[in-house]
Formats: structure tokens, sequence, C-alpha cells
């Protein structure tokens, strides 16, 4: 039995995406993981399944690399809506996509090849968070955009973002602190309106972007006084650009892009 699939990528963010009007997955904690596999499998950081929804144009059920469900992911909702834009021809101004922290609005934004998705309003930790590690202590703001993120401010000294030893990301993702894990971003602010980071995901390791850690990174810098409200972010992937308005709404624009599609044989759960 085979599985057509598809994937795209958002700044280099890249999953595999399953229409689940067309096929029937029975175990995808499994599937993810070996689809997911870059040697012995398609290749990605996870897989996502487009679903019905009775609340929206679809519903979207995302897993990472590992097979662990994650809740939110900003680029994998713009390339579901771009999944349907195209591929089911829904051309509306904006296309709903339910996912597990809410609904979230894109808006296809066909001259660019860019999309914009309303990321709700993050949840930002009044105090910072410090923890200690091999006897020294790394101080991060906590951020949730409906899944939860540490974000840590990298001082010029620590060196160019391309070099910085992203152990110390892993370290603080898999602390006992945070016993389900936690995203971790390493962020290098260089302007009132520009940042560099970098990204550890819980479930999926190093990846080359990542949505909803670039709102976390964004709104911890606005929050500190460290930029201004609309920032465009570097990541290895490629560039983002986040806005948080006056009513408190984070807006996230990038792009997002088909890689190929093609049919997966053997099981599918």
């Amino acid at each position: 039995m085979q599985m057509h699939f598809v994937k795209m990528e958002g700044c280099g963010n890249d999953y595999i995406y399953v229409d689940q009007e067309k096929e029937q997955i029975v175990n995808p904690q499994t599937l993810a993981r070996k689809i997911s596999d870059r040697h012995f499998g398609v290749g990605a950081d996870g897989m996502i399944l487009i679903c019905p929804s009775d609340m929206a144009d679809c519903r979207m059920e995302m897993y990472n690399a590992d097979g662990s469900r994650g809740k939110m992911c900003g680029n994998g909702v713009r390339c579901v809506a771009k999944y349907l834009y195209d591929y089911k021809k829904i051309r509306k101004e904006e296309i709903a996509v339910e996912t597990d922290s809410g609904i979230h609005t894109v808006r296809i934004l066909e001259d660019s090849g860019k999309a914009t998705v309303t990321m709700g309003t993050p949840v930002i930790e009044e105090e910072p968070y410090v923890i200690s590690m091999e006897g020294q202590k790394t101080e991060m703001m906590i951020v949730s955009m409906g899944n939860p993120h540490a974000v840590i401010f990298m001082e010029p000294e620590e060196g160019s973002w391309k070099t910085w030893n992203m152990k110390k990301a892993e370290a603080v993702s898999t602390h006992s602190d945070f016993p389900d894990g936690i995203n971790v971003e390493l962020v290098q602010v260089y302007s009132e309106t520009g940042m560099k980071i970098r990204v550890w995901e819980r479930g999926s390791k190093e990846t080359l972007s990542c949505g909803s850690g670039a709102c976390a990174a964004a709104a911890a810098a606005i929050r500190s006084g460290r930029t201004k409200q609309k920032v465009n972010i570097e990541m290895p992937g490629g560039m983002m650009e986040v806005e948080w308005d006056s009513d408190g709404q984070m807006y996230l624009t990038g792009g997002c892009r088909f890689v190929c599609e093609g049919e997966y044989p053997g099981s599918v759960g």
C-alpha cells in the first residue's frame, strides 16, 4: 500500500504533509519517525496531517521527527494554508487552520510567495528564569506561543551566531526543570528592527527555522525593550518578519514553498 505525500518548507523548516481525506493513517507516531528520517525515509523535521474540521477550513495534526506530538508550528500552519490554496483551490482572503493551540488565520501573499499567519498573543513570564548547568547560571525569558519557549539573549563576546555551541540549547531543552522539554532560542539582537536566532526544537533538535520560535524571540526582545514592535528575523533557513500590534496580536510572515511530492511505499501505520 502506498501513501501520497507532499513535502513543503517554510524558511527551511520542512515537513511531510499528508491529506487525511485521501489517506488513512493508523499509527502517525511511527509513520512520522520513519518518514522524517533523513537517511532511511523522505527526510523532514516532522510530519503534518491535514484533516477535516468542523471549526475551520481544516485541522492540522503536527508530529515531530521523533514521533512526539507538537501543538503548534507557525511555518507548518502557513504551508498547510498554501496546500489548501493550491491543491484544493480554496481561494479565500483568509484561510482558517485549526491546531491544538487554537484556530489561526492565514493570508496568502501570492505575488511574493509568502504567507502571513496570526499567531495569537504571546504569554511571557514576568521575571527572567534562571537555571544552573555545570556550575554556571543561564538566564532566559519563558514565552508561550501555544507551545513553550526559552529565549536566551547571547552576549557579543559569545561570537558569531553561526559558531554558537548548540549543546547549550540542547542542555536547556532537556533540563530537569522542564520535564516535558522546551523549545530554545539563542538570540543576537543587532538593531531595533533586526535579530539573528538559532533554534533547538524539542522533538526535532536544531531546525533551520521555527515560526513560533521567531515569535517567542521577538516577544521577549520587544517586552525587554531591545527592539521595536516590528522585527526582521534572520535564521539559518532564511528571513521572517514578526509584528506585534497594539491589540496584542502577533503576525508572522515568511516564505512557504513546495519541494516535491510522491508515493511513500509500505505500511502507512
